[in-house]
């Protein structure tokens, strides 16, 4: 997956964050309240920090292979205005380009009579994160609206080497990174107990690049870096040479599309939701300029997700009737630009919480298990997740009677 395209979408695997289980849209951290749906926020009683952090690994048994990585999922700030409206604002990786491949077997050339070995490397580090800007509005008892301005940005560093069974002949380069995506929500409540949620994604600004190509150089020291370290010297010397011009590589993502998750209350503390949605990218990727290690890259997403999520008790002093649970399913189809082939992965989450203190902090813990199937590659690539998140509520912004 982080081989197509730009890089590994962190939303298309696992959860987005501790709190909001496998739905986005549906009600889950509290009765009414779903923290990645600003449309929900009003509900909320005091202001919430929340910050989730995840821990991730994916497996092949053929090839047997095994990669594993952990990081910030999901840092969050809500503060709800008179029960009508609210402002959030939260930071959130978006896409990883973390990535390093190296040819298995040796290449060969023959020049002059000669034959000479050589080996292909490719590795990319950094990625795209994600700043929203949230706000919502209540309309009236049956209506409400939230809105996000979302602002990508991000460097990633990526090089190319060939090794001739010495030093490394490599060319690296820089992308800096920056776009701009909005998402507008809807929350329609039908009955006391049945409410509607929609959500709608549009590219204000596609995701765009500036790629800055260093030059060409030996890499004697082998540190993968244009330098001089004493008795190794880089060939040609870092100060003999310059940069390229930047160039500027447009629509390198540009995502549109919708959600629509329905939930259905069956008493004051418990809810099942269901939720699908389809996302398409309208990117032109152009592998002329920037180099991608596998020519292809997800052009659609269909997705449809169930959530059970049972809430704790605002009122009760029992230890147990502090505890929430969520569980759900998600099943997505991913598919390819270039040879119309699918991914198809299914997985199953559980997530388990405990509230305390009188304003409602909360901590959260989460599991993911699923695995994807790729049309073109033989066995089952495992994903698994573990995600612990913390939650912290205050009354913001009140005036205090002096004393």
């Amino acid at each position: 997956m982080n081989g197509l395209g730009i890089g590994h979408f962190n939303q298309n695997q696992g959860l987005g964050n501790a709190v909001d289980g496998t739905t986005e849209l549906a009600p889950s951290f509290h009765r009414g309240v779903s923290l990645s749906n600003p449309s929900t926020w009003h509900n909320l009683k005091y202001a919430y920090l929340s910050v989730s952090y995840s821990g991730n690994e994916n497996s092949l048994k053929e090839p047997s292979a095994t990669n594993g990585y952990s990081s910030l999922s999901n840092a969050i700030w809500v503060v709800p205005i008179k029960s009508i409206s609210s402002i959030g604002l939260s930071l959130s990786p978006y896409i990883d380009q973390r990535i390093k491949l190296i040819d298995q077997d040796t290449l060969s050339f023959q020049a002059f009579d000669t034959t000479y070995g050589y080996t292909r490397s490719f590795d990319r580090s950094g990625g795209i994160l994600s700043f929203k800007i949230s706000t919502s509005y209540k309309l009236n008892d049956r209506v409400s609206f939230g809105f996000n301005y979302n602002i990508l940005f991000g460097s990633a560093r990526q090089n190319e080497s060939i090794n001739f069974g010495g030093s490394s002949v490599v060319q690296s380069s820089r992308m800096r990174y920056n776009g701009l995506i909005n998402d507008a929500y809807i929350g329609l409540s039908l009955l006391d107990d049945l409410t509607l949620f929609s959500k709608i994604t549009y590219s204000l600004k596609p995701l765009e690049s500036a790629v800055e190509k260093k030059y060409l150089f030996d890499d004697v020291d082998g540190d993968g870096y244009h330098d001089y370290d004493p008795p190794y010297y880089d060939f040609p010397f870092p100060d003999s040479v310059s940069s390229s011009p930047e160039t500027r590589v447009q629509n390198m993502h540009d995502p549109n599309g919708y959600k629509v998750g329905i939930n259905k209350l069956f008493n004051d503390r418990t809810a099942l939701a269901i939720e699908i949605g389809s996302m398409k990218d309208d990117a032109k990727n152009d592998d002329s300029i920037l180099r991608n290690p596998m020519s292809n890259w997800i052009k659609s997403t269909n997705s449809i997700k169930a959530s059970l999520s049972y809430y704790p008790d605002n009122y009760s002093l029992g230890v147990f009737d502090k505890f929430s649970f969520k569980g759900g399913f998600s099943h997505s189809q991913h598919s390819l630009k270039s040879d119309g082939d699918d991914i198809v992965e299914l997985g199953f989450s559980i997530g388990l919480g405990f509230k305390f203190k009188p304003v409602g902090n909360q901590i959260d813990l989460s599991y993911y298990f699923g695995h994807r199937k790729y049309s073109d590659v033989p066995g089952k690539e495992f994903i698994q997740q573990i995600q612990f998140g913390i939650s912290l509520a205050d009354i913001w912004f009140v005036k205090r009677r002096q004393k």
